[in-house]
């Protein structure tokens, strides 16, 4: 299928968030235009692949996890029944609801053959690569990583003409290893503070249109969609709700790359190298990145704020207290740093990842 674009359809797929309703307010580095060449992940088993952006119409076949489609654009179709998110993307055939499709790259990257004495940090920048137990393909699989996860990598290692690198994970003790051309390095420069001179920030997080805002004085400087957190299951199930309505909590740590995982089946999960963390409750919830899904505009996490994995660097780059590059985490002593604040409706219980 040939898809031409004028300049006016451009404009128009730049104005679209990708996993969220055309809304008026909407932040650049938000946005993605599904040009030609652009690539998606879909997240789930079984994704309906329909004749019409829209549920109720013919099913032209279904798509399986992980597999990576061209999308043509997006664009808004029916929501019903999901009515928190109308964007879909066309594809091949047909269209897909977009909150099961992970917008991704497939950027191989040249590896570093050089490490500082405390490593470095990157993102995955291909759909999906395997984490190995060793640096031979047929060790044990200990992961498969996503698109935009980050990590540290402390080792390198070539073997075959492959530099291979060595990922630090706290709660795997020997890590893994990944092929180097699969992490794109994350400089210093990028995590450097926005505004850090600027007076009365604060973030306001709207539980009822799920519109996540900063604010410096009365002035809101950007606003992104997120996906909220239902209350869950510990493993001695007892029922936690991580966010407090009508709190103004500071955020007292941040972390480029944290491993999360908890809860219990059917609710529990195991997510290594979620980016972007900025915690903000004595519970554990946080405003951080999401690969597993899409879906936002909607409660489905188990506690935090998940946002895309623009919108949460942007987050963590934006509020205090400010991140070294090294060791890549902060916490901070009481005030703490800047607050969040709840308002809205109190989610419902259950959950499907942090």
């Amino acid at each position: 299928m040939n898809k031409k674009f004028s300049r006016r359809d451009f404009l128009k797929l730049s104005s679209i968030a990708l996993g969220a309703a055309a809304l008026p307010i909407l932040s650049p580095t938000d946005s993605v235009a599904a040009s030609a060449g652009a690539l998606g992940r879909v997240t789930v088993d079984g994704l309906r692949l329909m004749k019409r952006p829209r549920w109720i119409t013919d099913l032209v076949g279904t798509k399986k996890r992980d597999e990576v489609v061209t999308l043509y654009r997006a664009i808004v179709g029916e929501g019903k029944p999901f009515i928190h998110n109308n964007v879909w993307f066309e594809i091949e055939g047909g269209y897909l609801h977009s909150s099961w499709v992970q917008p991704v790259k497939n950027e191989l990257q040249t590896p570093v053959t050089t490490l500082p004495l405390n490593g470095l940090f990157g993102e995955v920048f291909v759909p999906f690569t395997e984490a190995y137990e060793s640096t031979d393909t047929k060790s044990k699989i200990v992961y498969r990583l996503y698109y935009s996860s980050t990590f540290k990598v402390n080792k390198l290692q070539t073997v075959n003409g492959v530099l291979w690198y060595h990922l630090f994970d706290e709660e795997k003790p020997n890590g893994f290893w990944i092929d180097g051309r699969h992490l794109r390095i994350i400089t210093p420069d990028e995590i450097t503070p926005i505004s850090p001179d600027a007076a009365d920030k604060r973030v306001v997080a709207d539980l009822d249109t799920h519109w996540l805002s900063a604010y410096e004085g009365k002035t809101e400087v950007y606003r992104a969609r997120f996906a909220s957190g239902k209350a869950y299951f510990e493993s001695n199930g007892e029922l936690k709700r991580n966010i407090t309505l009508g709190a103004k909590q500071p955020i007292w740590g941040k972390f480029i790359t944290v491993h999360m995982s908890g809860g219990v089946a059917p609710d529990g999960y195991d997510l290594p190298g979620v980016g972007w963390v900025s915690l903000f409750s004595g519970g554990g919830a946080a405003i951080h990145s999401t690969y597993w899904h899409n879906d936002f505009g909607r409660p489905r996490s188990a506690g935090c704020l998940n946002a895309t994995p623009e919108a949460a660097k942007w987050f963590f780059r934006w509020t205090a207290p400010p991140v070294e590059y090294m060791p890549g985490k902060i916490e901070a002593p009481w005030p703490g740093g800047t607050r969040v604040e709840i308002i809205g409706t109190p989610p419902p219980s259950a959950s499907e990842g942090p």
